[in-house]
């Protein structure tokens, strides 16, 4: 249940979660090789989106694309599992991604399940695109998908909100060509 305002982030994000066969250490690389690929492909599909609702239905209108890479990787590496794809509210328990802790609650969700999904899981943002690296700047990213100033504030500000929004690979990219 919302308690420090957080009730219209829930909207605005599309979640990813990908579960692994096992937890397997082939099954748990195999995990991370299909995420690498969705990620990569749903750049492209997502590129014109402003609002989660423009995601959703790209998700919605890809959805054999999305089965096919996934599938396309399972095969690429020698394994015949299936994979099901679905779409749809899920809920999230309060998750810190490094440095980015999100609320607990119901997100839509893109679910990729691998083979019996009795492994452990990954997890994150699909849009805005916080967790593919195209991130540069995250409070321009969050608000041009619509989240609102006190929604942005909420996520990032140390001072007053309960979450705290932060990226480690901007924070390294930051650090590393500013010191030169």
């Amino acid at each position: 249940m919302p308690v420090n305002g957080e009730a219209g982030v829930y909207d605005k994000l599309v979640r990813l979660h990908v579960v692994a066969n096992s937890d397997g250490d082939e099954d748990q690389a195999l995990k991370l090789k299909v995420r690498d690929a969705l990620l990569e492909y749903s750049r492209s599909i997502l590129s014109g989106c402003t609002t989660a609702d423009e995601a959703k239905a790209a998700v919605e209108a890809h959805r054999d694309d999305i089965i096919s890479v996934c599938r396309g990787v399972i095969a690429e590496n020698g394994s015949d599992h299936p994979v099901s794809l679905k779409l749809g509210f899920e809920a999230y328990p309060e998750k810190t991604y490094g440095g980015v802790t999100l609320p607990s609650g119901d997100y839509y969700s893109v679910r990729v399940i691998i083979g019996e999904g009795g492994g452990h899981n990954w997890w994150c943002v699909l849009f805005p695109p916080l967790c593919v690296g195209a991130a540069e700047e995250e409070r321009s990213v969050m608000a041009s998908a619509g989240l609102t100033k006190d929604e942005v504030d909420l996520l990032t500000d140390n001072d007053g909100g309960k979450y705290v929004l932060k990226f480690r690979i901007i924070e390294f990219l930051r650090r590393t060509f500013t010191s030169k």
